[in-house]
């Protein structure tokens, strides 16, 4: 099969439009005008989910229950430890600065990393191991100015999000054999359910109402559809980190999109993690390559 021979490959593909589409996040969130983050994140997870649903209904048509009902303890996993970082990740930029935020999710590939081999015995090389550290270094550089301006809450909350992010990848690994896509779309039931709890005010204008749609069904809606592919063929570490083109291409967005030039540290943080990226995805591929050599 030409997916079994390139999934790695397409796999890497796939994650790395995933991280352009997570990216839009900062350009679309520029555009909201009064509603508040619970508002937003309540929104943004029925749309997720509905978007996730909608694929699997194109994808294998109506036959839903018995796909929901196969997923089995590691898409248990996903749904919960996905669904609670979305949560966690809205509830720390209530709590610290938006660079204190992305730092420290900025590390979860080293938790993927040490879960992936701890709980899966996936192996990760030393090549991928200095990605890491320069990837994190580059973020680091990314948002130095606001990095040490954040809250000891805020950044404990954000750790919550990198954990429940790092876990989730390495859930979909654990199920690589197990369709998955149900476990995506109950991760967006999840924190619909808790966000609901949590909205004052269900009254949103509708030029926000279309950024949160766009949000849940393009941002993280085609990101997670795409790692939830993905996550079949690459190895989780791999994915957390690819994962971190995100980081690099938000403030290209809104540079472009509303001409907020990045400072010279961004850019030169943003060389970093894009260096450790693509190293990282030729290092994939050639991996690819040589298990398909005859």
């Amino acid at each position: 099969m030409v997916v079994g021979k390139w999934g790695r490959a397409l796999g890497i593909l796939a994650v790395l439009v995933g991280g352009l589409c997570g990216s839009s996040a900062g350009i679309l969130v520029r555009l909201v005008e009064n509603a508040d983050g619970w508002q937003i994140l309540f929104f943004r997870s029925v749309s997720f989910s509905l978007t996730v649903l909608l694929f699997m209904i194109v994808k294998d048509g109506f036959g839903l229950r018995r796909r929901f009902l196969s997923i089995g303890l590691p898409g248990v996993v996903v749904a919960l430890c996905l669904g609670g970082a979305f949560i966690a990740y809205i509830i720390s930029l209530l709590l610290t600065t938006v660079a204190n935020a992305v730092f420290i999710l900025s590390a979860s590939p080293f938790m993927a990393a040490l879960l992936s081999r701890w709980l899966l015995k996936e192996q990760v090389s030393v090549l991928s191991w200095i990605c890491m550290t320069a990837g994190l270094c580059g973020v680091g550089f990314m948002v130095a100015d606001g990095l040490l301006s954040g809250t000891v809450a805020g950044s404990a909350v954000a750790l919550i999000a990198t954990a429940g992010y790092a876990a989730s990848v390495v859930a979909f690994r654990a199920g690589k054999d197990i369709d998955m896509m149900p476990a995506t779309c109950l991760a967006g039931v999840f924190a619909t359910l808790i966000s609901l709890a949590l909205v004052s005010d269900f009254a949103i204008g509708r030029n926000d109402l279309i950024v949160a749609c766009l949000l849940g069904a393009f941002q993280i809606g085609g990101q997670y559809i795409l790692i939830t592919i993905a996550a079949r063929y690459v190895p989780a570490t791999e994915i957390t980190l690819l994962m971190l083109l995100e980081v690099v291409a938000a403030p290209i967005w809104v540079w472009i999109g509303v001409g907020e030039v990045p400072a010279l540290l961004t850019m030169i943080g943003g060389a970093i993690v894009l260096g450790a990226v693509a190293v990282q995805a030729m290092a994939g591929l050639k991996t690819d390559r040589a298990a398909n050599a005859p």
